[in-house]
Protein backbone atom coordinates (compact mmCIF):
# COMPACT_ATOMS: atom_id res chain seq x y z
CA UNK A 1 0.00 0.00 0.00
CA UNK A 2 1.55 3.09 -1.08
CA UNK A 3 0.78 6.53 1.59
CA UNK A 4 0.31 9.64 0.15
CA UNK A 5 0.07 13.20 0.50
CA UNK A 6 -2.20 14.99 -2.03
CA UNK A 7 -1.36 18.46 -2.80
CA UNK A 8 -4.43 20.00 -4.77
CA UNK A 9 -6.29 23.05 -5.85
CA UNK A 10 -9.97 21.91 -5.99
CA UNK A 11 -12.45 24.22 -7.28
CA UNK A 12 -11.61 25.83 -10.23
CA UNK A 13 -11.38 22.55 -12.66
CA UNK A 14 -13.23 19.54 -11.56
CA UNK A 15 -10.77 16.99 -11.86
CA UNK A 16 -9.16 17.66 -8.52
CA UNK A 17 -12.26 16.19 -7.04
CA UNK A 18 -12.66 13.56 -9.69
CA UNK A 19 -9.15 12.19 -9.16
CA UNK A 20 -8.95 12.90 -5.18
CA UNK A 21 -12.38 10.49 -4.97
CA UNK A 22 -10.46 7.82 -7.12
CA UNK A 23 -7.95 8.00 -4.65
CA UNK A 24 -9.67 7.91 -1.79
CA UNK A 25 -11.86 4.73 -3.14
CA UNK A 26 -8.30 2.31 -4.23
CA UNK A 27 -7.25 0.08 -1.79
CA UNK A 28 -3.80 0.18 -2.91
CA UNK A 29 -3.70 4.17 -1.62
CA UNK A 30 -2.76 5.42 1.83
CA UNK A 31 -3.76 8.90 1.73
CA UNK A 32 -2.25 10.62 5.36
CA UNK A 33 -3.10 13.77 4.52
CA UNK A 34 -4.43 16.85 2.00
CA UNK A 35 -3.95 20.08 1.31
CA UNK A 36 -4.91 23.24 -0.55
CA UNK A 37 -2.97 25.73 -2.67
CA UNK A 38 -3.82 29.04 -4.09
CA UNK A 39 -5.81 31.74 -3.26
CA UNK A 40 -9.20 30.96 -1.26
CA UNK A 41 -7.17 27.79 -0.07
CA UNK A 42 -9.27 27.39 3.07
CA UNK A 43 -12.58 27.51 1.16
CA UNK A 44 -10.75 25.00 -1.22
CA UNK A 45 -10.21 22.61 1.68
CA UNK A 46 -13.80 23.19 2.48
CA UNK A 47 -14.55 20.87 -0.42
CA UNK A 48 -12.25 18.45 0.09
CA UNK A 49 -13.74 18.26 3.68
CA UNK A 50 -16.94 18.17 2.26
CA UNK A 51 -15.70 15.36 0.03
CA UNK A 52 -14.40 12.95 2.99
CA UNK A 53 -17.65 13.51 5.04
CA UNK A 54 -19.11 11.92 1.78
CA UNK A 55 -16.94 8.93 2.20
CA UNK A 56 -16.56 8.85 6.04
CA UNK A 57 -12.79 9.49 5.63
CA UNK A 58 -12.63 12.43 8.01
CA UNK A 59 -9.86 10.53 10.24
CA UNK A 60 -7.42 12.11 6.90
CA UNK A 61 -6.01 15.60 8.22
CA UNK A 62 -6.96 18.65 5.97
CA UNK A 63 -4.96 22.14 5.80
CA UNK A 64 -5.13 25.18 3.38
CA UNK A 65 -2.00 26.22 2.39
CA UNK A 66 0.02 29.29 0.14
CA UNK A 67 -2.24 31.73 -1.53
CA UNK A 68 -0.04 33.37 -3.29
CA UNK A 69 3.18 32.30 -5.52
CA UNK A 70 6.79 32.41 -4.47
CA UNK A 71 7.08 34.56 -7.72
CA UNK A 72 7.84 38.33 -7.35
CA UNK A 73 4.01 39.70 -7.60
CA UNK A 74 1.78 41.12 -4.71
CA UNK A 75 -1.43 40.37 -3.19
CA UNK A 76 -2.95 42.91 -5.21
CA UNK A 77 -1.42 42.38 -8.91
CA UNK A 78 -2.11 38.62 -7.93
CA UNK A 79 -5.90 38.62 -7.19
CA UNK A 80 -6.42 41.08 -10.24
CA UNK A 81 -5.02 38.55 -12.82
CA UNK A 82 -6.89 35.93 -11.19
CA UNK A 83 -10.44 34.85 -12.23
CA UNK A 84 -12.02 34.82 -8.82
CA UNK A 85 -15.38 33.70 -9.32
CA UNK A 86 -14.28 31.01 -11.87
CA UNK A 87 -11.64 29.58 -9.68
CA UNK A 88 -15.04 28.36 -7.20
CA UNK A 89 -17.50 28.00 -10.18
CA UNK A 90 -18.37 24.45 -8.32
CA UNK A 91 -17.73 25.76 -4.49
CA UNK A 92 -21.24 24.79 -4.00
CA UNK A 93 -20.38 21.31 -3.60
CA UNK A 94 -19.59 22.66 0.04
CA UNK A 95 -22.59 24.64 0.48
CA UNK A 96 -24.39 25.24 3.06
CA UNK A 97 -21.73 25.36 5.09
CA UNK A 98 -21.29 23.62 7.79
CA UNK A 99 -18.30 24.17 10.60
CA UNK A 100 -17.27 20.66 10.32
CA UNK A 101 -15.79 21.59 6.91
CA UNK A 102 -13.04 24.05 8.36
CA UNK A 103 -9.88 22.85 7.39
CA UNK A 104 -7.36 21.72 10.41
CA UNK A 105 -5.47 23.59 13.03
CA UNK A 106 -2.12 23.53 11.20
CA UNK A 107 -1.25 25.06 8.07
CA UNK A 108 -0.46 22.80 4.54
CA UNK A 109 3.54 23.52 5.28
CA UNK A 110 3.48 22.34 8.74
CA UNK A 111 1.06 19.51 7.52
CA UNK A 112 3.26 18.19 5.04
CA UNK A 113 6.82 18.45 7.20
CA UNK A 114 4.57 16.70 10.00
CA UNK A 115 3.75 13.90 7.68
CA UNK A 116 6.83 12.95 5.99
CA UNK A 117 8.75 12.86 9.04
CA UNK A 118 6.01 10.46 10.52
CA UNK A 119 6.33 8.27 7.94
CA UNK A 120 9.98 8.97 6.64
CA UNK A 121 11.29 6.85 3.79
CA UNK A 122 7.63 5.70 3.29
CA UNK A 123 5.68 8.54 1.84
CA UNK A 124 4.89 9.64 -1.82
CA UNK A 125 3.77 13.26 -2.20
CA UNK A 126 1.05 13.42 -5.79
CA UNK A 127 0.73 16.99 -6.29
CA UNK A 128 -2.33 18.37 -8.59
CA UNK A 129 -1.88 21.80 -8.53
CA UNK A 130 1.22 24.84 -8.32
CA UNK A 131 3.61 23.55 -6.10
CA UNK A 132 4.00 26.20 -3.83
CA UNK A 133 3.09 24.29 -0.47
CA UNK A 134 5.76 21.83 -1.59
CA UNK A 135 8.74 24.19 -2.37
CA UNK A 136 7.62 26.14 1.25
CA UNK A 137 8.12 22.76 2.90
CA UNK A 138 11.34 22.16 1.21
CA UNK A 139 12.75 25.50 1.89
CA UNK A 140 11.20 25.21 5.89
CA UNK A 141 13.00 21.98 6.21
CA UNK A 142 14.69 20.73 3.56
CA UNK A 143 16.16 17.27 5.24
CA UNK A 144 12.40 16.26 4.28
CA UNK A 145 13.59 15.80 0.70
CA UNK A 146 15.69 12.47 1.85
CA UNK A 147 12.71 11.37 3.64
CA UNK A 148 10.48 11.27 0.77
CA UNK A 149 9.92 8.47 -2.29
CA UNK A 150 9.28 10.37 -5.11
CA UNK A 151 6.90 13.27 -6.55
CA UNK A 152 4.16 11.98 -9.07
CA UNK A 153 2.89 15.83 -10.38
CA UNK A 154 0.61 16.53 -13.02
CA UNK A 155 2.26 19.50 -14.78
CA UNK A 156 4.36 21.05 -17.45
CA UNK A 157 4.34 20.12 -21.07
CA UNK A 158 7.56 18.86 -23.27
CA UNK A 159 6.29 18.24 -26.77
CA UNK A 160 4.30 21.47 -27.36
CA UNK A 161 4.65 24.53 -26.87
CA UNK A 162 2.37 25.55 -23.99
CA UNK A 163 2.61 27.11 -20.50
CA UNK A 164 0.82 24.59 -18.40
CA UNK A 165 -0.91 26.04 -15.32
CA UNK A 166 0.31 24.31 -12.40
CA UNK A 167 4.06 25.04 -13.40
CA UNK A 168 2.88 28.35 -15.12
CA UNK A 169 1.47 29.59 -11.94
CA UNK A 170 4.23 29.54 -9.33
CA UNK A 171 7.13 28.62 -11.66
CA UNK A 172 9.74 29.89 -9.03
CA UNK A 173 8.31 26.71 -6.58
CA UNK A 174 8.33 24.29 -9.77
CA UNK A 175 12.19 25.26 -10.09
CA UNK A 176 12.81 24.32 -6.48
CA UNK A 177 10.64 20.80 -6.59
CA UNK A 178 11.96 19.91 -9.42
CA UNK A 179 15.81 20.45 -8.97
CA UNK A 180 15.21 18.93 -4.69
CA UNK A 181 17.20 15.97 -5.30
CA UNK A 182 13.62 14.16 -4.85
CA UNK A 183 12.88 11.45 -7.39
CA UNK A 184 10.13 13.33 -9.75
CA UNK A 185 7.56 11.62 -12.42
CA UNK A 186 5.57 14.00 -14.67
CA UNK A 187 2.12 13.74 -15.95
CA UNK A 188 2.46 16.54 -18.58
CA UNK A 189 -0.49 18.28 -20.23
CA UNK A 190 -0.29 16.65 -23.58
CA UNK A 191 -0.63 13.16 -22.10
CA UNK A 192 -2.79 13.71 -18.89
CA UNK A 193 -5.58 15.39 -21.18
CA UNK A 194 -6.54 12.37 -22.77
CA UNK A 195 -8.74 11.03 -20.64
CA UNK A 196 -11.74 12.84 -20.93
CA UNK A 197 -15.22 11.71 -19.46
CA UNK A 198 -17.96 12.52 -21.53
CA UNK A 199 -21.57 14.01 -19.97
CA UNK A 200 -23.05 10.47 -20.63
CA UNK A 201 -20.33 9.53 -18.10
CA UNK A 202 -21.27 12.02 -15.68
CA UNK A 203 -24.78 11.06 -15.96
CA UNK A 204 -23.92 7.62 -14.91
CA UNK A 205 -22.77 9.68 -11.84
CA UNK A 206 -26.04 11.32 -11.46
CA UNK A 207 -27.80 7.78 -11.97
CA UNK A 208 -25.87 6.39 -8.87
CA UNK A 209 -27.58 5.82 -6.00
CA UNK A 210 -24.71 7.08 -3.77
CA UNK A 211 -25.08 10.67 -2.40
CA UNK A 212 -21.36 10.89 -3.52
CA UNK A 213 -22.01 10.94 -7.00
CA UNK A 214 -24.83 12.34 -7.19
CA UNK A 215 -23.17 15.81 -5.87
CA UNK A 216 -20.05 15.12 -7.94
CA UNK A 217 -22.57 15.10 -10.73
CA UNK A 218 -23.75 18.15 -9.39
CA UNK A 219 -20.69 19.87 -9.51
CA UNK A 220 -20.10 18.99 -12.69
CA UNK A 221 -23.35 20.60 -13.69
CA UNK A 222 -22.03 23.91 -12.03
CA UNK A 223 -18.21 23.68 -13.30
CA UNK A 224 -19.44 22.99 -17.31
CA UNK A 225 -20.96 26.29 -18.37
CA UNK A 226 -17.53 28.10 -16.89
CA UNK A 227 -15.07 25.83 -18.84
CA UNK A 228 -17.58 25.24 -21.85
CA UNK A 229 -14.84 24.26 -24.36
CA UNK A 230 -13.95 21.26 -22.63
CA UNK A 231 -16.65 17.90 -24.03
CA UNK A 232 -16.50 17.17 -20.45
CA UNK A 233 -13.97 16.49 -17.58
CA UNK A 234 -10.89 16.93 -18.72
CA UNK A 235 -8.77 14.66 -16.16
CA UNK A 236 -5.57 15.67 -15.98
CA UNK A 237 -5.16 15.22 -12.58
CA UNK A 238 -5.78 11.41 -12.57
CA UNK A 239 -2.51 10.83 -13.32
CA UNK A 240 -0.23 10.86 -10.04
CA UNK A 241 -2.79 8.32 -8.33
CA UNK A 242 -3.16 5.96 -10.81
CA UNK A 243 0.60 6.04 -11.22
CA UNK A 244 0.83 5.48 -7.18
CA UNK A 245 -0.45 1.80 -7.74
CA UNK A 246 0.33 0.69 -10.94
CA UNK A 247 3.06 2.03 -13.46
CA UNK A 248 1.60 -0.10 -16.38
CA UNK A 249 -1.00 2.51 -17.75
CA UNK A 250 1.04 5.22 -18.45
CA UNK A 251 4.56 5.16 -20.69
CA UNK A 252 7.33 7.49 -19.47
CA UNK A 253 10.56 8.42 -21.06
CA UNK A 254 13.81 9.38 -18.84
CA UNK A 255 14.37 13.34 -19.98
CA UNK A 256 16.61 16.07 -18.62
CA UNK A 257 14.13 18.91 -17.48
CA UNK A 258 14.17 22.42 -16.91
CA UNK A 259 11.91 25.05 -15.61
CA UNK A 260 12.32 28.65 -17.27
CA UNK A 261 12.04 31.12 -14.46
CA UNK A 262 13.74 33.70 -17.18
CA UNK A 263 12.56 35.07 -20.36
CA UNK A 264 10.18 37.37 -22.05
CA UNK A 265 8.27 34.40 -23.88
CA UNK A 266 9.16 31.28 -22.18
CA UNK A 267 9.22 31.96 -18.46
CA UNK A 268 6.90 29.30 -16.67
CA UNK A 269 7.51 26.48 -19.43
CA UNK A 270 9.23 23.28 -18.79
CA UNK A 271 11.91 22.61 -21.58
CA UNK A 272 14.43 19.36 -21.92
CA UNK A 273 17.85 20.95 -22.04
CA UNK A 274 21.10 19.74 -21.43
CA UNK A 275 21.61 20.90 -17.39
CA UNK A 276 18.24 19.55 -16.53
CA UNK A 277 17.42 17.84 -13.50
CA UNK A 278 16.64 13.65 -14.77
CA UNK A 279 12.81 13.55 -14.55
CA UNK A 280 10.48 10.54 -16.08
CA UNK A 281 8.09 12.23 -17.87
CA UNK A 282 4.84 10.70 -19.56
CA UNK A 283 4.59 9.75 -23.54
CA UNK A 284 1.82 7.81 -23.67
CA UNK A 285 -0.98 6.46 -21.65
CA UNK A 286 -3.75 3.73 -22.33
CA UNK A 287 -6.77 5.22 -22.40
CA UNK A 288 -9.35 2.98 -22.23
CA UNK A 289 -8.10 1.00 -19.69
CA UNK A 290 -7.48 4.06 -17.68
CA UNK A 291 -11.26 4.97 -18.15
CA UNK A 292 -12.52 1.42 -17.24
CA UNK A 293 -10.48 1.37 -14.18
CA UNK A 294 -11.74 4.57 -13.14
CA UNK A 295 -15.38 4.45 -14.05
CA UNK A 296 -14.83 0.71 -12.45
CA UNK A 297 -13.55 2.42 -9.07
CA UNK A 298 -15.63 5.68 -8.77
CA UNK A 299 -19.18 4.00 -9.82
CA UNK A 300 -18.93 -0.01 -7.96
Amino acid sequence: MQKLIIDTDPGQDIDDLLALFFALRRPELDVRAITTVMQDAARRARLVKRLLRYLDRTDIPVAAGMELPLRSLSEAEFRARADLPCCLNHYAFAEPEDPRDVPGPLDAVDLIVRTVDANAGDIALACIGPLTNVACALRKCPGIAAKIQYIAMMGGELTLNRLEHNVASDYTAADIVVNSGIPIFMGTWDVTRRFVLSMDDVALFRRHRAPVCQALAAAVDLWHPAQSWKPGPVMYDLFPMIWAMDRSLYTTASMRVRVETQGEHTRGMTVSRDGGVTVQVTTGIQVEAVRELYLGTVLA
